[in-house]
């Protein structure tokens, strides 16, 4: 994966956040800064004593939203976090991403493609009158 690209990528979003897997096995999520890069991963600004140390699976979410929606950007991210006494680094696995113009016009004929799709595929695979069924039911 090629770190560099996607640290510039994250680096235009406004809001980071880590989530992994606390001790009592609960979601721990916590906000995060990139402060670099190397081959390892990217380098995390955290406060201290906020991650515990040691390695687990996390997962990193990057994402920002214009006024009123309009315009937004998100990428997703799968990896392994390592925190040690000087540094955490997260080393990512996997990454999604996408992002809306900053445009409304184009962004709601966007949308109403997207929700036209999703209620065809609805009418063919059926999950359109399971849910009408079960409208009715209550």
């Amino acid at each position: 994966m090629d770190i560099a690209s996607l640290e510039r990528q994250i680096a235009g979003l406004d809001h980071r956040l880590l989530a992994y897997e606390g001790a009592d096995g609960l979601p721990v999520i916590v906000p995060v800064e990139i402060a670099g890069f190397d081959a390892a991963g990217l380098h995390l600004d955290v406060a201290p004593g906020i991650l515990p140390p040691g390695e687990r699976r996390a997962g990193l979410l990057a994402h920002t939203f214009g006024p009123r929606c309009v315009g937004l950007g998100m990428r997703t991210l799968t990896g392994w976090l390592a925190v040690g006494d000087e540094r955490a680094v997260y080393a990512p696995h996997t990454s999604k991403g996408m992002s809306a113009p900053a445009n409304r016009t184009v962004q709601m004929i966007a949308n109403g493609l997207v929700a036209k799709s999703g209620m065809r595929r609805a009418r063919r695979d059926g999950s359109l009158e399971r849910l009408r069924s079960l409208a009715r039911q209550d």
